[in-house]
């Protein structure tokens, strides 16, 4: 029997803290609830969204007419001799704990990083040059309208940065088979405490609510000044000349927060809505703001970046309407 919610308090389904209501809202913990809840939203005639964690997610301020199916199937399934199976809906920082139990490395630079596995997946999240698709060795999803079940090996993923298959085949992630590898334990612990120093004190992105970075980074290719790229020889550094600067790139990428403060952006307020002082890529909610908040910082953001670099800014983030 399915259990369908009305009327939920979306402000507390994601990191954001900003939501109105949801019409219709279920939490499923296996295959035969997701699907059940697929073919509830099919007979009604409703929109769904799929939610994890909600810690990208930017939902509207009034009601969303449709259907919250939030994935909290949170288990280990099955431990193998080099890989975890885990459902879609554990926590990031609940798998990082069970690596580190475990003394598997590979996963210390999430420390810290809010969301779920399987929203981790879909946007082969990442950090510090690490990402998710240097886990991966196999995706369970369900596709939303035949209901059946598909395995998708690691090249089928189609991983890149930020994007994988599912963000565009709209395939919802129920399991994920990651591989594990034995490290030292001092030196897992080192790196975890490392990466969790540097978000804490350098970003300060927990000080008040937000979806973390908002915009993608800029690949290279995609700027004006790809020409002037000088890479740094044995590493994964280099630099741009943009507009008389010397600007370091990191893994080929240029930063947004960069740009975004370059326009002079860092501590402007909309409403309770305020691009962080710490992170010129994050939007912080000081308390009481709103999506329209939010969505106004954002237009800014992309239009002072496109006037003054001839860059177009890609949300990292989703935002949700009515």
């Amino acid at each position: 029997m399915l259990k369908i919610n009305k009327n939920i308090a979306l402000k507390q389904q994601n990191t954001f803290r900003i939501g109105g209501k949801g019409q219709y809202f279920i939490q499923v913990t296996n295959k035969q609830q997701l699907q059940g809840a697929l073919l509830w939203a099919d007979k009604q005639s409703v929109p769904f969204f799929i939610l994890g964690g909600g810690s990208n997610v930017l939902f509207p301020d009034g009601v969303y007419h449709g259907l919250i199916i939030k994935i909290a199937n949170d288990r280990i399934k099955k431990i193998g001799k080099n890989s975890i199976t885990v459902g879609a809906g554990m926590p990031l920082p609940e798998l990082e704990k069970k690596f580190l139990q475990h003394n598997w490395t590979g996963i210390e630079w999430s420390n810290k990083i809010p969301g779920t596995v399987g929203g981790a997946v879909c946007g082969n999240a990442g950090a510090f040059g690490k990402e998710m698709k240097n886990l991966v060795k196999m995706v369970i999803a369900i596709n939303p309208h035949t209901l059946e079940e598909k395995n998708y090996s690691l090249s089928q993923c189609k991983f890149s940065y930020r994007k994988s298959i599912f963000k565009t085949n709209h395939e919802i992630i129920l399991e994920v088979v990651l591989k594990t590898k034995k490290g030292k334990k001092k030196l897992i612990q080192r790196k975890r405490q490392t990466y969790q120093e540097y978000k804490v004190i350098k970003q300060h992105l927990f000080e008040y609510p937000s979806a973390g970075s908002v915009f993608k980074n800029i690949l290279i290719k995609n700027t004006p000044y790809a020409k002037s790229y000088h890479k740094y020889p044995g590493s994964i550094e280099g630099y741009l000349l943009i507009k008389g600067k010397k600007v370091l790139i990191k893994g080929g990428k240029l930063s947004t927060g960069w740009l975004i403060e370059e326009c002079g952006l860092k501590g402007v307020k909309k409403g309770d809505a305020m691009v962080s002082e710490f992170h010129a890529n994050v939007i912080v909610n000081l308390g009481k703001a709103k999506a329209k908040d939010v969505l106004y910082l954002i237009d800014l953001c992309k239009e002072k970046v496109w006037k003054k670099f001839t860059i177009n800014l890609e949300e990292e983030i989703i935002v949700i309407h009515y």
